[in-house]
């Protein structure tokens, strides 16, 4: 078996999937190691799928299915097995292990991670979050373009030392179609895949993309509405602590995972208190990316003190 260590996420994983798109290191210490590794399930898991399930969920075991790609479970935080159907779309394959699967062994680990794309901006970190459609991809694109570096495309894992960071992910992003398009990128030359409802393309971006950790500023959650031009508010308070639980990436599986954990939520509280968190609401169906770039650059680049 030919295992590959990688850094992820702060994570360190030894894999035998290999996944280009993740940064590879010689050493990996023996210590907090995620193993992802090809396995076939428990007899268990194959019952519960064979009469129509497609997830469970427990404390120390999540396991979820989906049709004509894998079978996978997340143990304790330490572990990934993946049963592949036949045929698989291999890389499609991958694609769950890099986003879902890590993202629930941040849950089990009670590691914060907030569904978003994360700008390095002033040589701090800004994350953007917001509902699909909301225009997370296209905005930080345009960032990413307009200079700024990336640190982390769809999962922001957050240490707190003192402050919070954001801990960088892979030089990758996923765009939808709308956006390679906008950016004139050739799908042609990406990996694609179905993501939910929508094709998404995997964009390679490795000169753009920031190795090191950066400490977390703000939060800038992207919403649609029927307004006439773009519109930045600041959230503070209650608000915004309700507003960062909202937006953790495979946070709606914490209800069933049991209630929040004490630590768990005191990270929340930290990162609320250490930075700024702004709602932007853009019209729909109009182009405002320019619009919303001018405002997030006024915002963040004059940041003074934070309020709660």
């Amino acid at each position: 078996m030919i295992l590959n260590n990688y850094n992820v996420y702060g994570l360190n994983i030894r894999s035998e999937i290999e996944i280009k798109e993740f940064k590879r290191v010689d050493y990996l210490s023996k210590e907090d190691v995620v193993t992802i590794t090809y396995s076939k399930m428990d007899e268990d898991i194959k019952k519960s799928i064979s009469q129509g399930k497609k997830i469970e969920l427990i404390k120390d075991r999540i396991w979820f299915h989906v049709d004509n790609i894998a079978t996978y479970c997340i143990s304790n935080g330490s572990e990934i097995k993946v049963e592949v159907c036949e045929n698989t779309d291999m890389q499609l394959m991958k694609i769950y292990v890099m986003c879902s699967c890590l993202g629930f062994i941040m849950l089990q680990k009670k590691i914060v991670a907030i569904h978003g794309g994360v700008i390095e901006i002033d040589n701090k970190a800004v994350i953007f979050t917001g509902d699909r459609g909301a225009g997370k991809s296209t905005l930080t694109t345009a960032l990413r373009e307009k200079g700024y570096k990336f640190i982390s495309d769809d999962v922001a894992r957050i240490k707190i030392d003192k402050v919070p960071y954001v801990m960088p992910g892979f030089p990758y992003q996923k765009l939808c179609e709308s956006a390679m398009e906008k950016f004139g990128y050739d799908k042609e030359s990406c990996t694609s895949f179905m993501s939910d409802k929508e094709v998404k393309y995997v964009v390679p971006a490795l000169d753009e993309f920031v190795y090191e950790e950066r400490e977390l500023i703000s939060i800038v959650k992207l919403t649609v509405s029927d307004v006439e031009e773009v519109i930045i508010e600041e959230i503070r308070g209650a608000e915004k602590l309700n507003n960062i639980i909202e937006n953790i990436y495979r946070g709606e599986y914490i209800k069933y995972l049991g209630k929040m954990d004490v630590i768990y939520f005191k990270q929340c509280l930290d990162i609320a208190k250490n930075i700024r968190f702004f709602k932007i609401t853009r019209p729909a169906n109009k182009f405002t990316v320019d619009e919303q770039i001018e405002l997030i650059e006024g915002e963040i680049l004059g940041v003074k003190e934070v309020v709660v």
